[in-house]
């Protein structure tokens, strides 16, 4: 089959068993390691590793700080369900100082908050990111030493007010320095 002009080649032909037979496939080369190769990169790797670290400590050191909070913020929510039943309403609102003053000494130097009561301890709740009106403020000193039938007269807006402040002040309080 070949031709004159010799532009088709027979012996060039795929399975004509000329030139083609000898060509072998060519090797591929080794795959791209992705490990750097210089020290540099092992360095930037190293002080990612170690800021990666250092935010999770700090993270968990935050976490473990304020756990006195979530577990506040739970009583708190067991005793407002409490609040609900007529039978545990005055055990819950009479209860509702005594996890204030525990956050307090949670958070606070105990010799700054220990002995406080009345205003002081009022005012110690508005300085520290407190905001009880006075309606929470005198509700919230009366409950401390109230009896069955006061606790029995509080109003279900007045625990709901008081509740709220509580609420707030256990979530945004801050450490006096």
């Amino acid at each position: 089959m070949s031709t004159t002009s010799g532009l088709i080649d027979s012996s060039n032909t795929p399975g004509s068993g000329g030139q083609t037979q000898a060509l072998q496939e060519l090797p591929l080369p080794e795959p791209v390691s992705y490990l750097p190769h210089t020290i540099g990169w092992l360095l930037v790797a190293l002080v990612l590793a170690v800021l990666f670290a250092l935010t999770l400590g700090a993270l968990w050191r935050r976490r473990q700080k304020q756990r006195y909070r979530r577990l506040a913020l739970s009583e708190l929510r067991d005793l407002e369900a409490r609040l609900s039943d007529p039978a545990q309403r005055a055990a819950a609102l009479a209860a509702i100082p005594a996890l204030l003053k525990r956050t307090a000494l949670a958070s606070q130097p105990r010799e700054r908050v220990a002995a406080l009561s009345g205003e002081n301890w009022l005012a110690f709740l508005q300085r520290t990111r407190g905001h009880f009106d006075a309606a929470s403020g005198a509700l919230l000193t009366q409950l401390s030493y109230a009896d069955a039938q006061h606790l029995a007269a509080v109003s279900p807006t007045a625990s709901a007010s008081l509740v709220s402040h509580a609420r707030d002040w256990i979530e945004h309080h801050h450490v006096e320095v």
